[in-house]
Parts: C-alpha cells; structure tokens; sequence
C-alpha cells in the first residue's frame, strides 16, 4: 500500500448521486452565534472515553448526509481520502473473550499490516485495541461508540503516542524515515447495525475545521481533535458491514504530501433500520514504521 498511487478522483456530481441517510453528528462550536441545537452528550462521554478531555469545547448537534461509499470504493485511497474498506476474514473474530480476542487479533494483524503497507516494522500498544457496544456494558474493557465528530491524534501527537507506545513496553525507540499510525475498525454483530461508523473524506477537512484539544488516557496526555461543523465537508459510510471487512484508515503520516486529516464518528442510523441491531465493534490502531 506504500507505492500504492490514488486513482483519479471521481467528480464532486458523481458522489453527490450516491445513496444516503441522514444522522446526527456532535461537532465543537465555531462561534458563539452558530445556529445549532446544543448536543446531549457530555453526561455519556465517560462511558465513551477511555480519557479525559481537558477544556472541552461546546458541542453542537447537526443532521448530516452520510453518503454510501460501498460504490466509490476502488476509488478511495488512504493519500486522498484518509480512508477506504478491506476484505478480509478474520478466524479470531468469533472469539467472545476479549483478552484472547485482543492476543489473536494481532497474531492475525501485524502481519497483514505489516506486509500490505510493505513496512519495515509495526508497532502495536494493547491498550489501544478497544471494544465498543451500543447495547452498553458494565465490563471496563468495553464502551459505547463515540458519537463525536474527531481524529484520535492532532498532528503534532503523532510521534508523540508513538514512542509512548514504544516506551510502555519496553521497546528502544529507533529511528526512521517515515512514520504512519494506520487504524482498523470491525463491525462484530451482524448488519445492520443501529450505531455505524462514519468517516470524513480527508480532502474535504479543512485545517481550521480541527479544534485541537489535550487528552489524557492510561496517565499519558497528547493532542486529539474535535471538529468543527463545515458544510463543505464530505461524510462517508460502509452499510450492512460484516465480520469478514473492516474500514481501514489513517491518524497520522510524518509525510505531510500524504497526511489527509481523517474524522470519524458513531452516528444512530435507526431511522433507516429502526430494528437495526445493537453495534458491537473491534478498532486498533498500529504504529506503521520504515527506516
């Protein structure tokens, strides 16, 4: 995937005719006289962070157009986009407890990332594999998705969450020409799923739509972002997802040329499947080096 080179970009009208549903998305506030419905979230945002949020910003509640990117997908490129989706069968994914589950997971993984991005070494932190379900769940290891317009890492946190990783498992950190943190998201109950995950084409995402913001998980604090709303902004989804895809997406890249900014968030899609399933969910993140 390294040398991979984008292909051409469909035109704006074309994607504008894909398939959509609507849902709402929490956003930081811009400015104080934004016309939009304050957001109902900050009571559940302990059940969806592992973290704290130091200074959080307002957040403001807007209905979205979340287009189907199943038909643009040979389209997607992680240099444009920031995103795109994968098949590929996981054996481990039946696997209902979550510490075998995280251990066989990354048996299966790291070489797959490893191998498609044709790295020289991959990196992975357990922490932060994280298993997510709409239905709540008193477990630890697990939390209700993210109904929050964000990217994991500001730019400037890439290294930084990086060497932790390094760091808090006793690995040297060495040197090297380029770095990624790549991101891998699974939907594990069956489709549909009540909360999906959408996902911002990176391209659409402007600098000063990134209100950026300290966080601290596991005693460890960097930059993450919180987006602001701009209509010009492209949102995607994968409908009907299946334990045998999963959407694959990039945090970071020390390439600034290929360093598209990546928002996602959960968003309740039960107008479209008001008998839609409760989400269950597997995301890692892997620390993709070259020397």
């Amino acid at each position: 995937m390294r040398n991979k080179k984008p292909s051409a970009p469909s035109t704006e009208a074309t994607r504008d005719c894909l398939e959509y549903v609507k849902g709402q998305i929490n956003f930081a506030r811009r400015t104080s006289d934004e016309p939009a419905p304050e957001a109902d979230l900050l009571r559940r945002l302990p059940d969806m962070l592992f973290g704290h949020i130091h200074e959080q910003p307002p957040l403001l509640s807007y209905d979205i157009t979340i287009r189907n990117a199943r038909p643009i997908v040979n389209q997607l490129s992680l240099e444009r986009e920031g995103f795109t989706l994968v098949q590929r069968e996981l054996r481990c994914l039946t696997e209902r407890d979550p510490e075998i589950l995280y251990d066989r997971y990354l048996e299966e993984m790291v070489p797959y990332i490893k191998k498609s991005f044709d790295a020289s070494w991959v990196e992975v932190r357990r922490q932060t594999l994280i298993l997510r379900s709409a239905a709540g769940s008193s477990a630890p290891t697990m939390k209700e998705p993210i109904a929050l317009a964000h990217t994991d890492y500001a730019p400037i946190a890439g290294p930084v969450v990086a060497a932790i990783a390094s760091q808090s498992q006793g690995i040297p950190v060495r040197s090297y020409s380029r770095l990624m943190i790549i991101q891998t998201w699974h939907a594990l109950s069956p489709p549909p799923q009540d909360f999906p995950l959408a996902i911002c084409d990176g391209a659409s995402v402007r600098d000063s739509d990134i209100d950026v913001v300290d966080y601290t998980v596991h005693n460890y604090s960097f930059k993450m972002g919180i987006v602001r709303f701009n209509p010009a902004q492209r949102w995607y989804y994968f409908p009907e997802m299946t334990t045998d895809e999963f959407i694959l997406f990039k945090s970071y890249d020390s390439d600034a040329r290929c360093n598209p900014q990546t928002p996602h968030s959960a968003f309740d899609n039960r107008r479209a499947h008001p008998s839609a399933r409760a989400r269950e969910s597997l995301e890692a993140r892997f620390f993709v080096y070259y020397a």
